[in-house]
Formats: structure tokens, C-alpha cells, sequence
């Protein structure tokens, strides 16, 4: 390992340790702008949330009697228990201010049994009277429930002190036009479908607790065109101090997204933290949705800081610790006729992240890559410090593996890949003139790849690598020193 990248190493070790060790305080960014114009106040004092005894309410399949009787459980009761079919007609919402638990109910195999048809964002946490929120918003809960034809988005908690939302089943939706466009967005928490300055500030109590979204079942296809309908399996964004878990959910269809775990900090106890894992994303989407958001759909993951790009820009930025392990991604349409946009399998925007024993595969097509925005492939990893480690990476596409800024000539350093399997990939032969295996972008240094196979284009400087087509440096000192501090932040989770 070469000395200039040693203290980057050790900028890692030192990351993975981010529970233990005391980090620099946070700084926000101002917080005095009022909520988007039209948003519908959320906050209630404490004493005006209900402590009624546990309601159970038999569904009426009538948006009539549902909706206000729904709403009234949520307003009294902590623990709202649904049962049989409730209607919530064409844009029927209930509003949550109040810490709640709101389940359904399953049959001896485990099917859930409780539904709910129709309604616009069905449960709904709208923004609070004021920014930024004096105190953390409510803490919801969201069990075993099946929303059918929920438009636009199952469950939106724009404002919330943590969140427990597992076990549902979210399926044939209807898209919420949004101007010329659409939306489906099974699960949203955060601000990400309301606009305004929670989107581009960090708002204390806006986002923030225990955010856990597990085991649930999401199809967000859909018969509208997927190139001008955003599909989504889930937002999750602009926390601060929150402990993100997502996992064990299957999701299908997505014409953008599949995981969307975006713009995150520390609070001022430096917590915050990420775990995305266990996961299956699979969509077939041929032409994904593009529509202002650059070429790239459909795509698995996209993690990190999206809003905020500022943050993602800086490699020597100490962000929040970030595991993605173990899941199953499979993009993009194998068929070689028609026009295609190009799928990616995961996009990382997080300094120091370990990305571990994925499952990757991507159907691309090299018409489709023309330049460096259009590549598709199985990871791209945007920032420094990340440990790329035992993933596999199949099909076919521009790069297994990419090394590089979210815009052209962003440094990126002190990355190291070990242990991935490529072997099954097929790099694009023609086309774009970055296809390789593995691509270390322009102002890439200090990084270090090892492989067994393959061919790799390092356009940076003083990288590590060895396995590929070209050979240079020693790395194992470099590999080492990486795999200890992954290891580490791996135990840090448990």
C-alpha cells in the first residue's frame, strides 16, 4: 500500500467505530423556512392524543362509515386492531397526529386477511405547524394490513418520531398524477412527496427514532406507461438521528426504484445509522422512468445522500454507518428488441459503507449506454471508504463494478473491492468506451480492487489492483486494514 493512501485506511478504521468513538458535532443547515404552501398541520399537543382503551373496528366496505370510523380509532385509541374490508373510497385519507398502533389480521398459514381498498395516501402523517418541529413527531406503527388500489402511496409518514411498518401487502395500485407525470410509492417516510424545504434542509424531529420497514410485500406495477409513471417501492428520507431498518421486503415492478434510503445525519447525540438487508428487488421494466431524473432505470437501491448532494460530494465527510447485506436484485429485460433504458443493481452515496453478499443481476443493452450518466450495470459506488465485499455481479451491462463521482471529476478515494464475484458478467464490447468489468473513474486514487477475472480501466491514479487485466502495487496491507474495520461495523448492528 502505497503511503498516500494509508491515512485514508485509517480514516475508515476510525469511521467504522462511529457508536463508540465521539464524532464532531452536527451542523444543520438553517431551518427557518414554513412548510410548503397548502400542507395540512399535523402536530397535536400530547394531551389532545387519545389514551382510550384498544378499539377493534369490523370493516363496513363503505368509505361512508371507514374513513371517519378509522379516523376516530386513530384520534382515541393507541392500539387500533382492523378487521375484514374496509373502503376508503376514491381518495379517502386518515390523518395520524398521535403516537398509534394500527393492525390487521392474519390466518393460521399467515396470510393477511385484514383489507383495505382504494384511498390517496390511506394513513397520512402531513407535515407539522412549524418548522422545525419543537418535538419528534408520532410513532406509528402499521401491521399485517392488504391496501389494494391505494393511489399513489399505501402509507406516508412525512413527520414522524419513529415507525414500525411490517408485514403488509401492497398490490395493485393506482397512480396519483403529479403534472404531466405519475406516482406509486407503496411507503414513504419523510418529506419526499410533499416538496418544499423539508426536501432540501435537515429538520431536527422531523424524521427521526427507530424507522423499521420489514416484511412486506410490494408490487407497484401498474398498466400506465413506465416511462412517464415513477413506480417506487419505498422512500425513506431527510432523517436526522433516526436508526434505519429496512429489511426482508420483496418488492416488483418498480419503474424507478425499488429501495430508495436517502439523506440522512447524525443528531446532536450522534446517532443515526442504516441497515439495508435480506431484501429482494426484481422488476422486468424494460424503459423506466427518467423523466428529469437522468437516464438510469430501473434500478434496485439508491442509498445516500440524493437531495443533499453537497454531502455526497465531500469523500472526507464522516457520514452515518451504512450496511447493505444480502440482498437479491434483479434488473432490467433480458429481450434485445425495442428501445431500453439502463438498469443498475445498486447506487451508493454514502462515505464508508459496507456492501456486502448482494446478488446482482442486470439485463442491459449497450445501445443504450452512450456516455458516463447512461452506464448501466451492478454497483456504483460514489464516495470514498466504502469495503465492497463478496457481492455477486451477473448479466450483462457496462460495469460490474464502478469507481466514481455522481458528476465528472469528484475525488474518490480509499475504496476496496475483495472477494466479488464477476465471473458471470458480460461487460459491453462496444458502445460507450468505459465498459470493463471493473471502472475506476478520473480522480479516483488510492483505491484498491482485487479480482480473479476480467478486465478493469483505471482512469485514476495511484490505485491499487491485481487480478485484472492490469497489475500494479502490493494490496495486501490495504485489504487488510479494510477488512477489519468492515468486520467491525458489521458487529456494530448486531
Amino acid at each position: 500500500m502505497c503511503a498516500a493512501g494509508r491515512p485514508q485506511i485509517l480514516w475508515l478504521m476510525k469511521s467504522a467505530k462511529m457508536f463508540r468513538a465521539a464524532l464532531a458535532s452536527v451542523t444543520f443547515l438553517a431551518v427557518t423556512a414554513i412548510p410548503a404552501a397548502g400542507a395540512t398541520n399535523a402536530s397535536a399537543p400530547p394531551e389532545s392524543c387519545g389514551t382510550a382503551q384498544p378499539a377493534a373496528l369490523l370493516g363496513a366496505n363503505d368509505p361512508a362509515v371507514d374513513v371517519p370510523a378509522v379516523q376516530s380509532a386513530v384520534n382515541t385509541s393507541r392500539n387500533v386492531r382492523l378487521q375484514g374490508t374496509f373502503d376508503f373510497g376514491v381518495s379517502g385519507t386518515v390523518l395520524v397526529r398521535c403516537d398509534v398502533e394500527i393492525s390487521g389480521e392474519t390466518d393460521a398459514s399467515g396470510a393477511v386477511v385484514t383489507i383495505i381498498r382504494r384511498g390517496q395516501w390511506d394513513f397520512h402523517t402531513p407535515y407539522p405547524s412549524v418548522m422545525p418541529p419543537p418535538v419528534a413527531g408520532p410513532i406509528v406503527a402499521i401491521k399485517h394490513i392488504h391496501f389494494v388500489q391505494s393511489m399513489g402511496t399505501a402509507i406516508h409518514l412525512a413527520y414522524s418520531g419513529g415507525a414500525a411498518i411490517s408485514g403488509n401487502v401492497i398490490d395493485d395500485m393506482r397512480a396519483r398524477p403529479v403534472g404531466a407525470v405519475a406516482e406509486r410509492a407503496a411507503i414513504v417516510v419523510g418529506p419526499a412527496l410533499l416538496g418544499g424545504p423539508a426536501n432540501s434542509s435537515f429538520f431536527p424531529n422531523l424524521v427521526s427514532g427507530t424507522i423499521e420497514v420489514s416484511d412486506n410485500r410490494i408490487d407497484i406495477s401498474g398498466s400506465e406507461s413506465t416511462m412517464t409513471t415513477r413506480g417506487t417501492g419505498m422512500f425513506v428520507s431527510m432523517y436526522v438521528g433516526a436508526d434505519v431498518r429496512i429489511e426482508r421486503n420483496f418488492v416488483t415492478g418498480n419503474t424507478r426504484t425499488g429501495l430508495a434510503i436517502l439523506d440522512g445525519t447524525f443528531d446532536a447525540n450522534r446517532r443515526g445509522s442504516v441497515v439495508i438487508a435480506d431484501n429482494v428487488i426484481r422488476t422486468a421494466v424494460r424503459q423506466g422512468f427518467i423523466q428529469g431524473l437522468g437516464p438510469r432505470a430501473p434500478i434496485g437501491i439508491v442509498t445516500g445522500f440524493n437531495n443533499q448532494r453537497v454531502f455526497g460530494s465531500d469523500p472526507k465527510l464522516v457520514t452515518i454507518p451504512v450496511v447493505i447485506d444480502n440482498n437479491t436484485i434483479e434488473v432490467g429485460d433480458p429481450s434485445e428488441t425495442g428501445p431500453a433504458t439502463s438498469p443498475m443493481g445498486i447506487i451508493n452515496i454514502w462515505n464508508a459503507a459496507l456492501i456486502t453478499n448482494n446478488t446482482i443481476t442486470v439485463h442491459g443493452h449497450s445501445a443504450s449506454t452512450t456516455d458516463r450518466l447512461s452506464t448501466s450495470g451492478g454497483i456504483l459506488a460514489t464516495t470514498s471508504h466504502q469495503v465492497l465485499k463478496h457481492n455477486t455481479v451477473s448479466g450483462e451491462g457496462c460495469n460490474a463494478i464502478r469507481i466514481g463521482g455522481t458528476v465528472l471529476g469528484q475525488e474518490r478515494v480509499g475504496n476496496v473491492g475483495i472477494a466479488n464475484n464477476i465471473t458471470h458478467f458480460q461487460a459491453f464490447d462496444s458502445g460507450f468506451d468505459n465498459c470493463a468489468d471493473v471502472w475506476l473513474e478520473p480522480a479516483s486514487h488510492n483505491n484498491t480492487m482485487v479480482g480473479n477475472s476480467g478486465s478493469l480501466i483505471d482512469d485514476g491514479a495511484d490505485n491499487n489492483v491485481t487480478g485484472f487485466g492490469p497489475v500494479n502495487g502490493g494490496v495486501g496491507g490495504a485489504v487488510s486494514q479494510a477488512v477489519q474495520p468492515a468486520d467491525d461495523l458489521s458487529v456494530d448492528f448486531e
